[in-house]
C-alpha cells in the first residue's frame, strides 16, 4: 500500500465517521422531539377527557368549547410543546345541559 492509498483510506473513514456521528446526533434531537410530542399529546388527551365530562380545565392549556349543532360541540384543546409550539386536538363530543 502506497503513502497515497493510506491518505485516500483515512480521509475515507473520517468522513464515514463524521456521517455516523451527525446521524446519530439527527436521531437524538428526532427522539428529544418525539417525547415533546407525546407528552402533549397524552395532556391534550387528559384534558379532552376532563372538560368533556363537564370537569375544570387546568392552567397550561387553552380550552374552546363552540356549539356546532344537533347537541353537538366542538372542543378544541391547545397544549402548548417544549419547543414554544403548539399541539391542538379538535373533537365533537355531546354537549353537557
Amino acid at each position: 500500500m502506497t503513502l497515497l492509498e493510506s491518505i485516500i483510506a483515512s480521509l475515507l473513514l473520517a468522513v464515514t465517521a463524521v456521517v455516523c456521528l451527525d446521524a446519530t446526533r439527527g436521531a437524538a434531537a428526532l427522539q428529544r422531539s418525539s417525547a415533546s410530542w407525546t407528552q402533549a399529546v397524552a395532556h391534550a388527551e387528559a384534558e379532552l377527557a376532563t372538560v368533556s365530562s363537564g370537569g375544570p380545565a387546568s392552567g397550561t392549556t387553552r380550552v374552546t368549547r363552540r356549539v356546532w349543532r344537533d347537541g353537538l360541540d366542538l372542543l378544541e384543546i391547545d397544549v402548548p410543546t417544549a419547543g414554544g409550539g403548539s399541539f391542538r386536538l379538535t373533537r365533537l363530543v355531546e354537549r353537557t345541559p
